[in-house]
């Protein structure tokens, strides 16, 4: 019996059980490195499997090691679990029960798919090669979550020989996986800026220092970075996200407060940003008379796909797949992932796998209406064991 077919029974076996547990996860979503009853039910799944795992792993991670009868490479596999700060308005009779938060990016899909893979590879172990860690991330959304378990001993004991990321996609056909041969997602970095004038009479603006004008006149110089500063072979965005300012119609604002982010594939473009921006700052200074305060997030690498390990995947899926269901995307994304703090430490590949609905029209994550295909966790648990048993050597 070929491993496909030994893979097909065991999702055939789970796949119920799989389902409940990615809306049991959905009803319960979690923000950021807060997901501990989410991580408490995938323990206890993998514990009724005779599965044994490491929780708390950098806060609320949980890491599971699976090794094969034979020695061979040892591949990790990543999955997230948090939600976001939405109420849910899907109407599902498997809606959030948490006012304001919601899985509306999918990461409930992933780490009930993620679990499903664990129980196959177990189920499978005597039969196959090297070895498999499979990680449930706390905080992709915030962009910490895989940094704090790196730092918990998540690459060691042992180390990776490759490592495997992936997302629904819901633009995409269920049944398809897609790929960007260079770049998956750009690097980013947020900035915080406070804009400090001087207060008085709307009527006497001019014994005043208006920050909310010397704001309007920062976010539109903003614009101008990408097109007169960056070259233009060069992917870069800026954007201006969040702007406070103001208490009363009748009063110069005092403050004012903008938050946002820089993103680009090229860290070095990403410095020219930041240098541009205090620049302008200090040319806003004499110009409009505030003093300015601003702060940085830590920077975010970019996602890159290793040429040899992509290689080996593509070989997989399309074997798996068929090659029509397997596609080159004409360009990567400029959002940012946190996967890239493991794919800048070990080879990688990121993949988006299918989720479209046939029963909604939704086809952009982070909406309250966001409601996936929940066959992408039949086809993720095919694909994602196809392509780690192949990697370490079943086939």
């Amino acid at each position: 019996m070929n491993i496909q077919t030994l893979i097909d029974d065991e999702v055939n076996r789970i796949g119920k059980e799989i389902v409940s547990l990615r809306r049991v996860i959905h009803e319960h979503p979690e923000i950021g490195l807060e997901v501990f009853h989410t991580a408490h039910v995938i323990v206890q799944s993998l514990h009724d499997s005779g599965i044994p795992c490491k929780d708390k792993v950098g806060g609320a991670g949980v890491v599971v090691h699976i090794e094969g009868k034979e020695p061979g490479p040892c591949i990790l596999l990543r999955a997230d679990m948090d939600g976001l700060p939405l109420t849910e308005e899907t109407g599902l009779g498997y809606a959030s029960k948490v006012k304001g938060k919601m899985h509306a990016c999918g990461h409930d899909l992933h780490a009930a798919a993620l679990t499903g893979v664990a129980k196959i590879l177990w189920s499978l172990r005597g039969q196959l090669k090297g070895s498999f860690k499979l990680v449930f991330q706390p905080g992709e959304e915030t962009l910490d979550g895989a940094e704090a378990m790196i730092e918990d001993g998540l690459l060691v004991n042992p180390v990776p020989q490759a490592a495997l990321g992936f997302h629904n996609w819901p633009s995409l056909a269920t049944g398809s996986t897609a790929y960007h041969p260079i770049v998956s997602f750009a690097g980013s970095q947020a900035f915080s800026l406070t804009l400090t004038g001087l207060s008085g009479h709307a009527a006497h603006p001019h014994s005043a220092i208006d920050t909310i004008t010397a704001a309007a006149n920062f976010i539109m110089q903003l614009q101008t970075i990408v097109s007169r500063e960056i070259a233009p072979v060069k992917p870069a965005v800026i954007s201006v996200g969040r702007i406070e300012g103001g208490t009363a119609e009748n009063i110069i604002a005092e403050k004012v407060f903008l938050s946002g982010t820089m993103r680009a594939i090229d860290p070095e473009v990403l410095l020219k940003l930041r240098q541009t921006i205090e620049r302008l700052l200090h040319g806003l200074e004499t110009s409009m008379r505030v003093r300015y305060k601003i702060s940085y997030s830590k920077q975010v690498p970019s996602l890159l796909n290793d040429k040899a390990v992509l290689e080996k995947v593509l070989y997989s899926a399309r074997s798996m797949l068929g090659n029509d269901k397997v596609v080159e995307m004409d360009e990567g994304s400029m959002g940012t992932e946190d996967f890239a703090y493991i794919s800048s430490k070990i080879p990688s590949v990121y993949l988006r796998i299918g989720s479209k609905s046939p029963d909604s029209d939704v086809r952009m994550v982070h909406r309250p209406d966001f409601a996936p295909n929940e066959a992408f966790l039949d086809v993720a648990m095919r694909l994602i064991s196809r392509l780690a048993i192949d990697f370490t050597g079943e086939n």
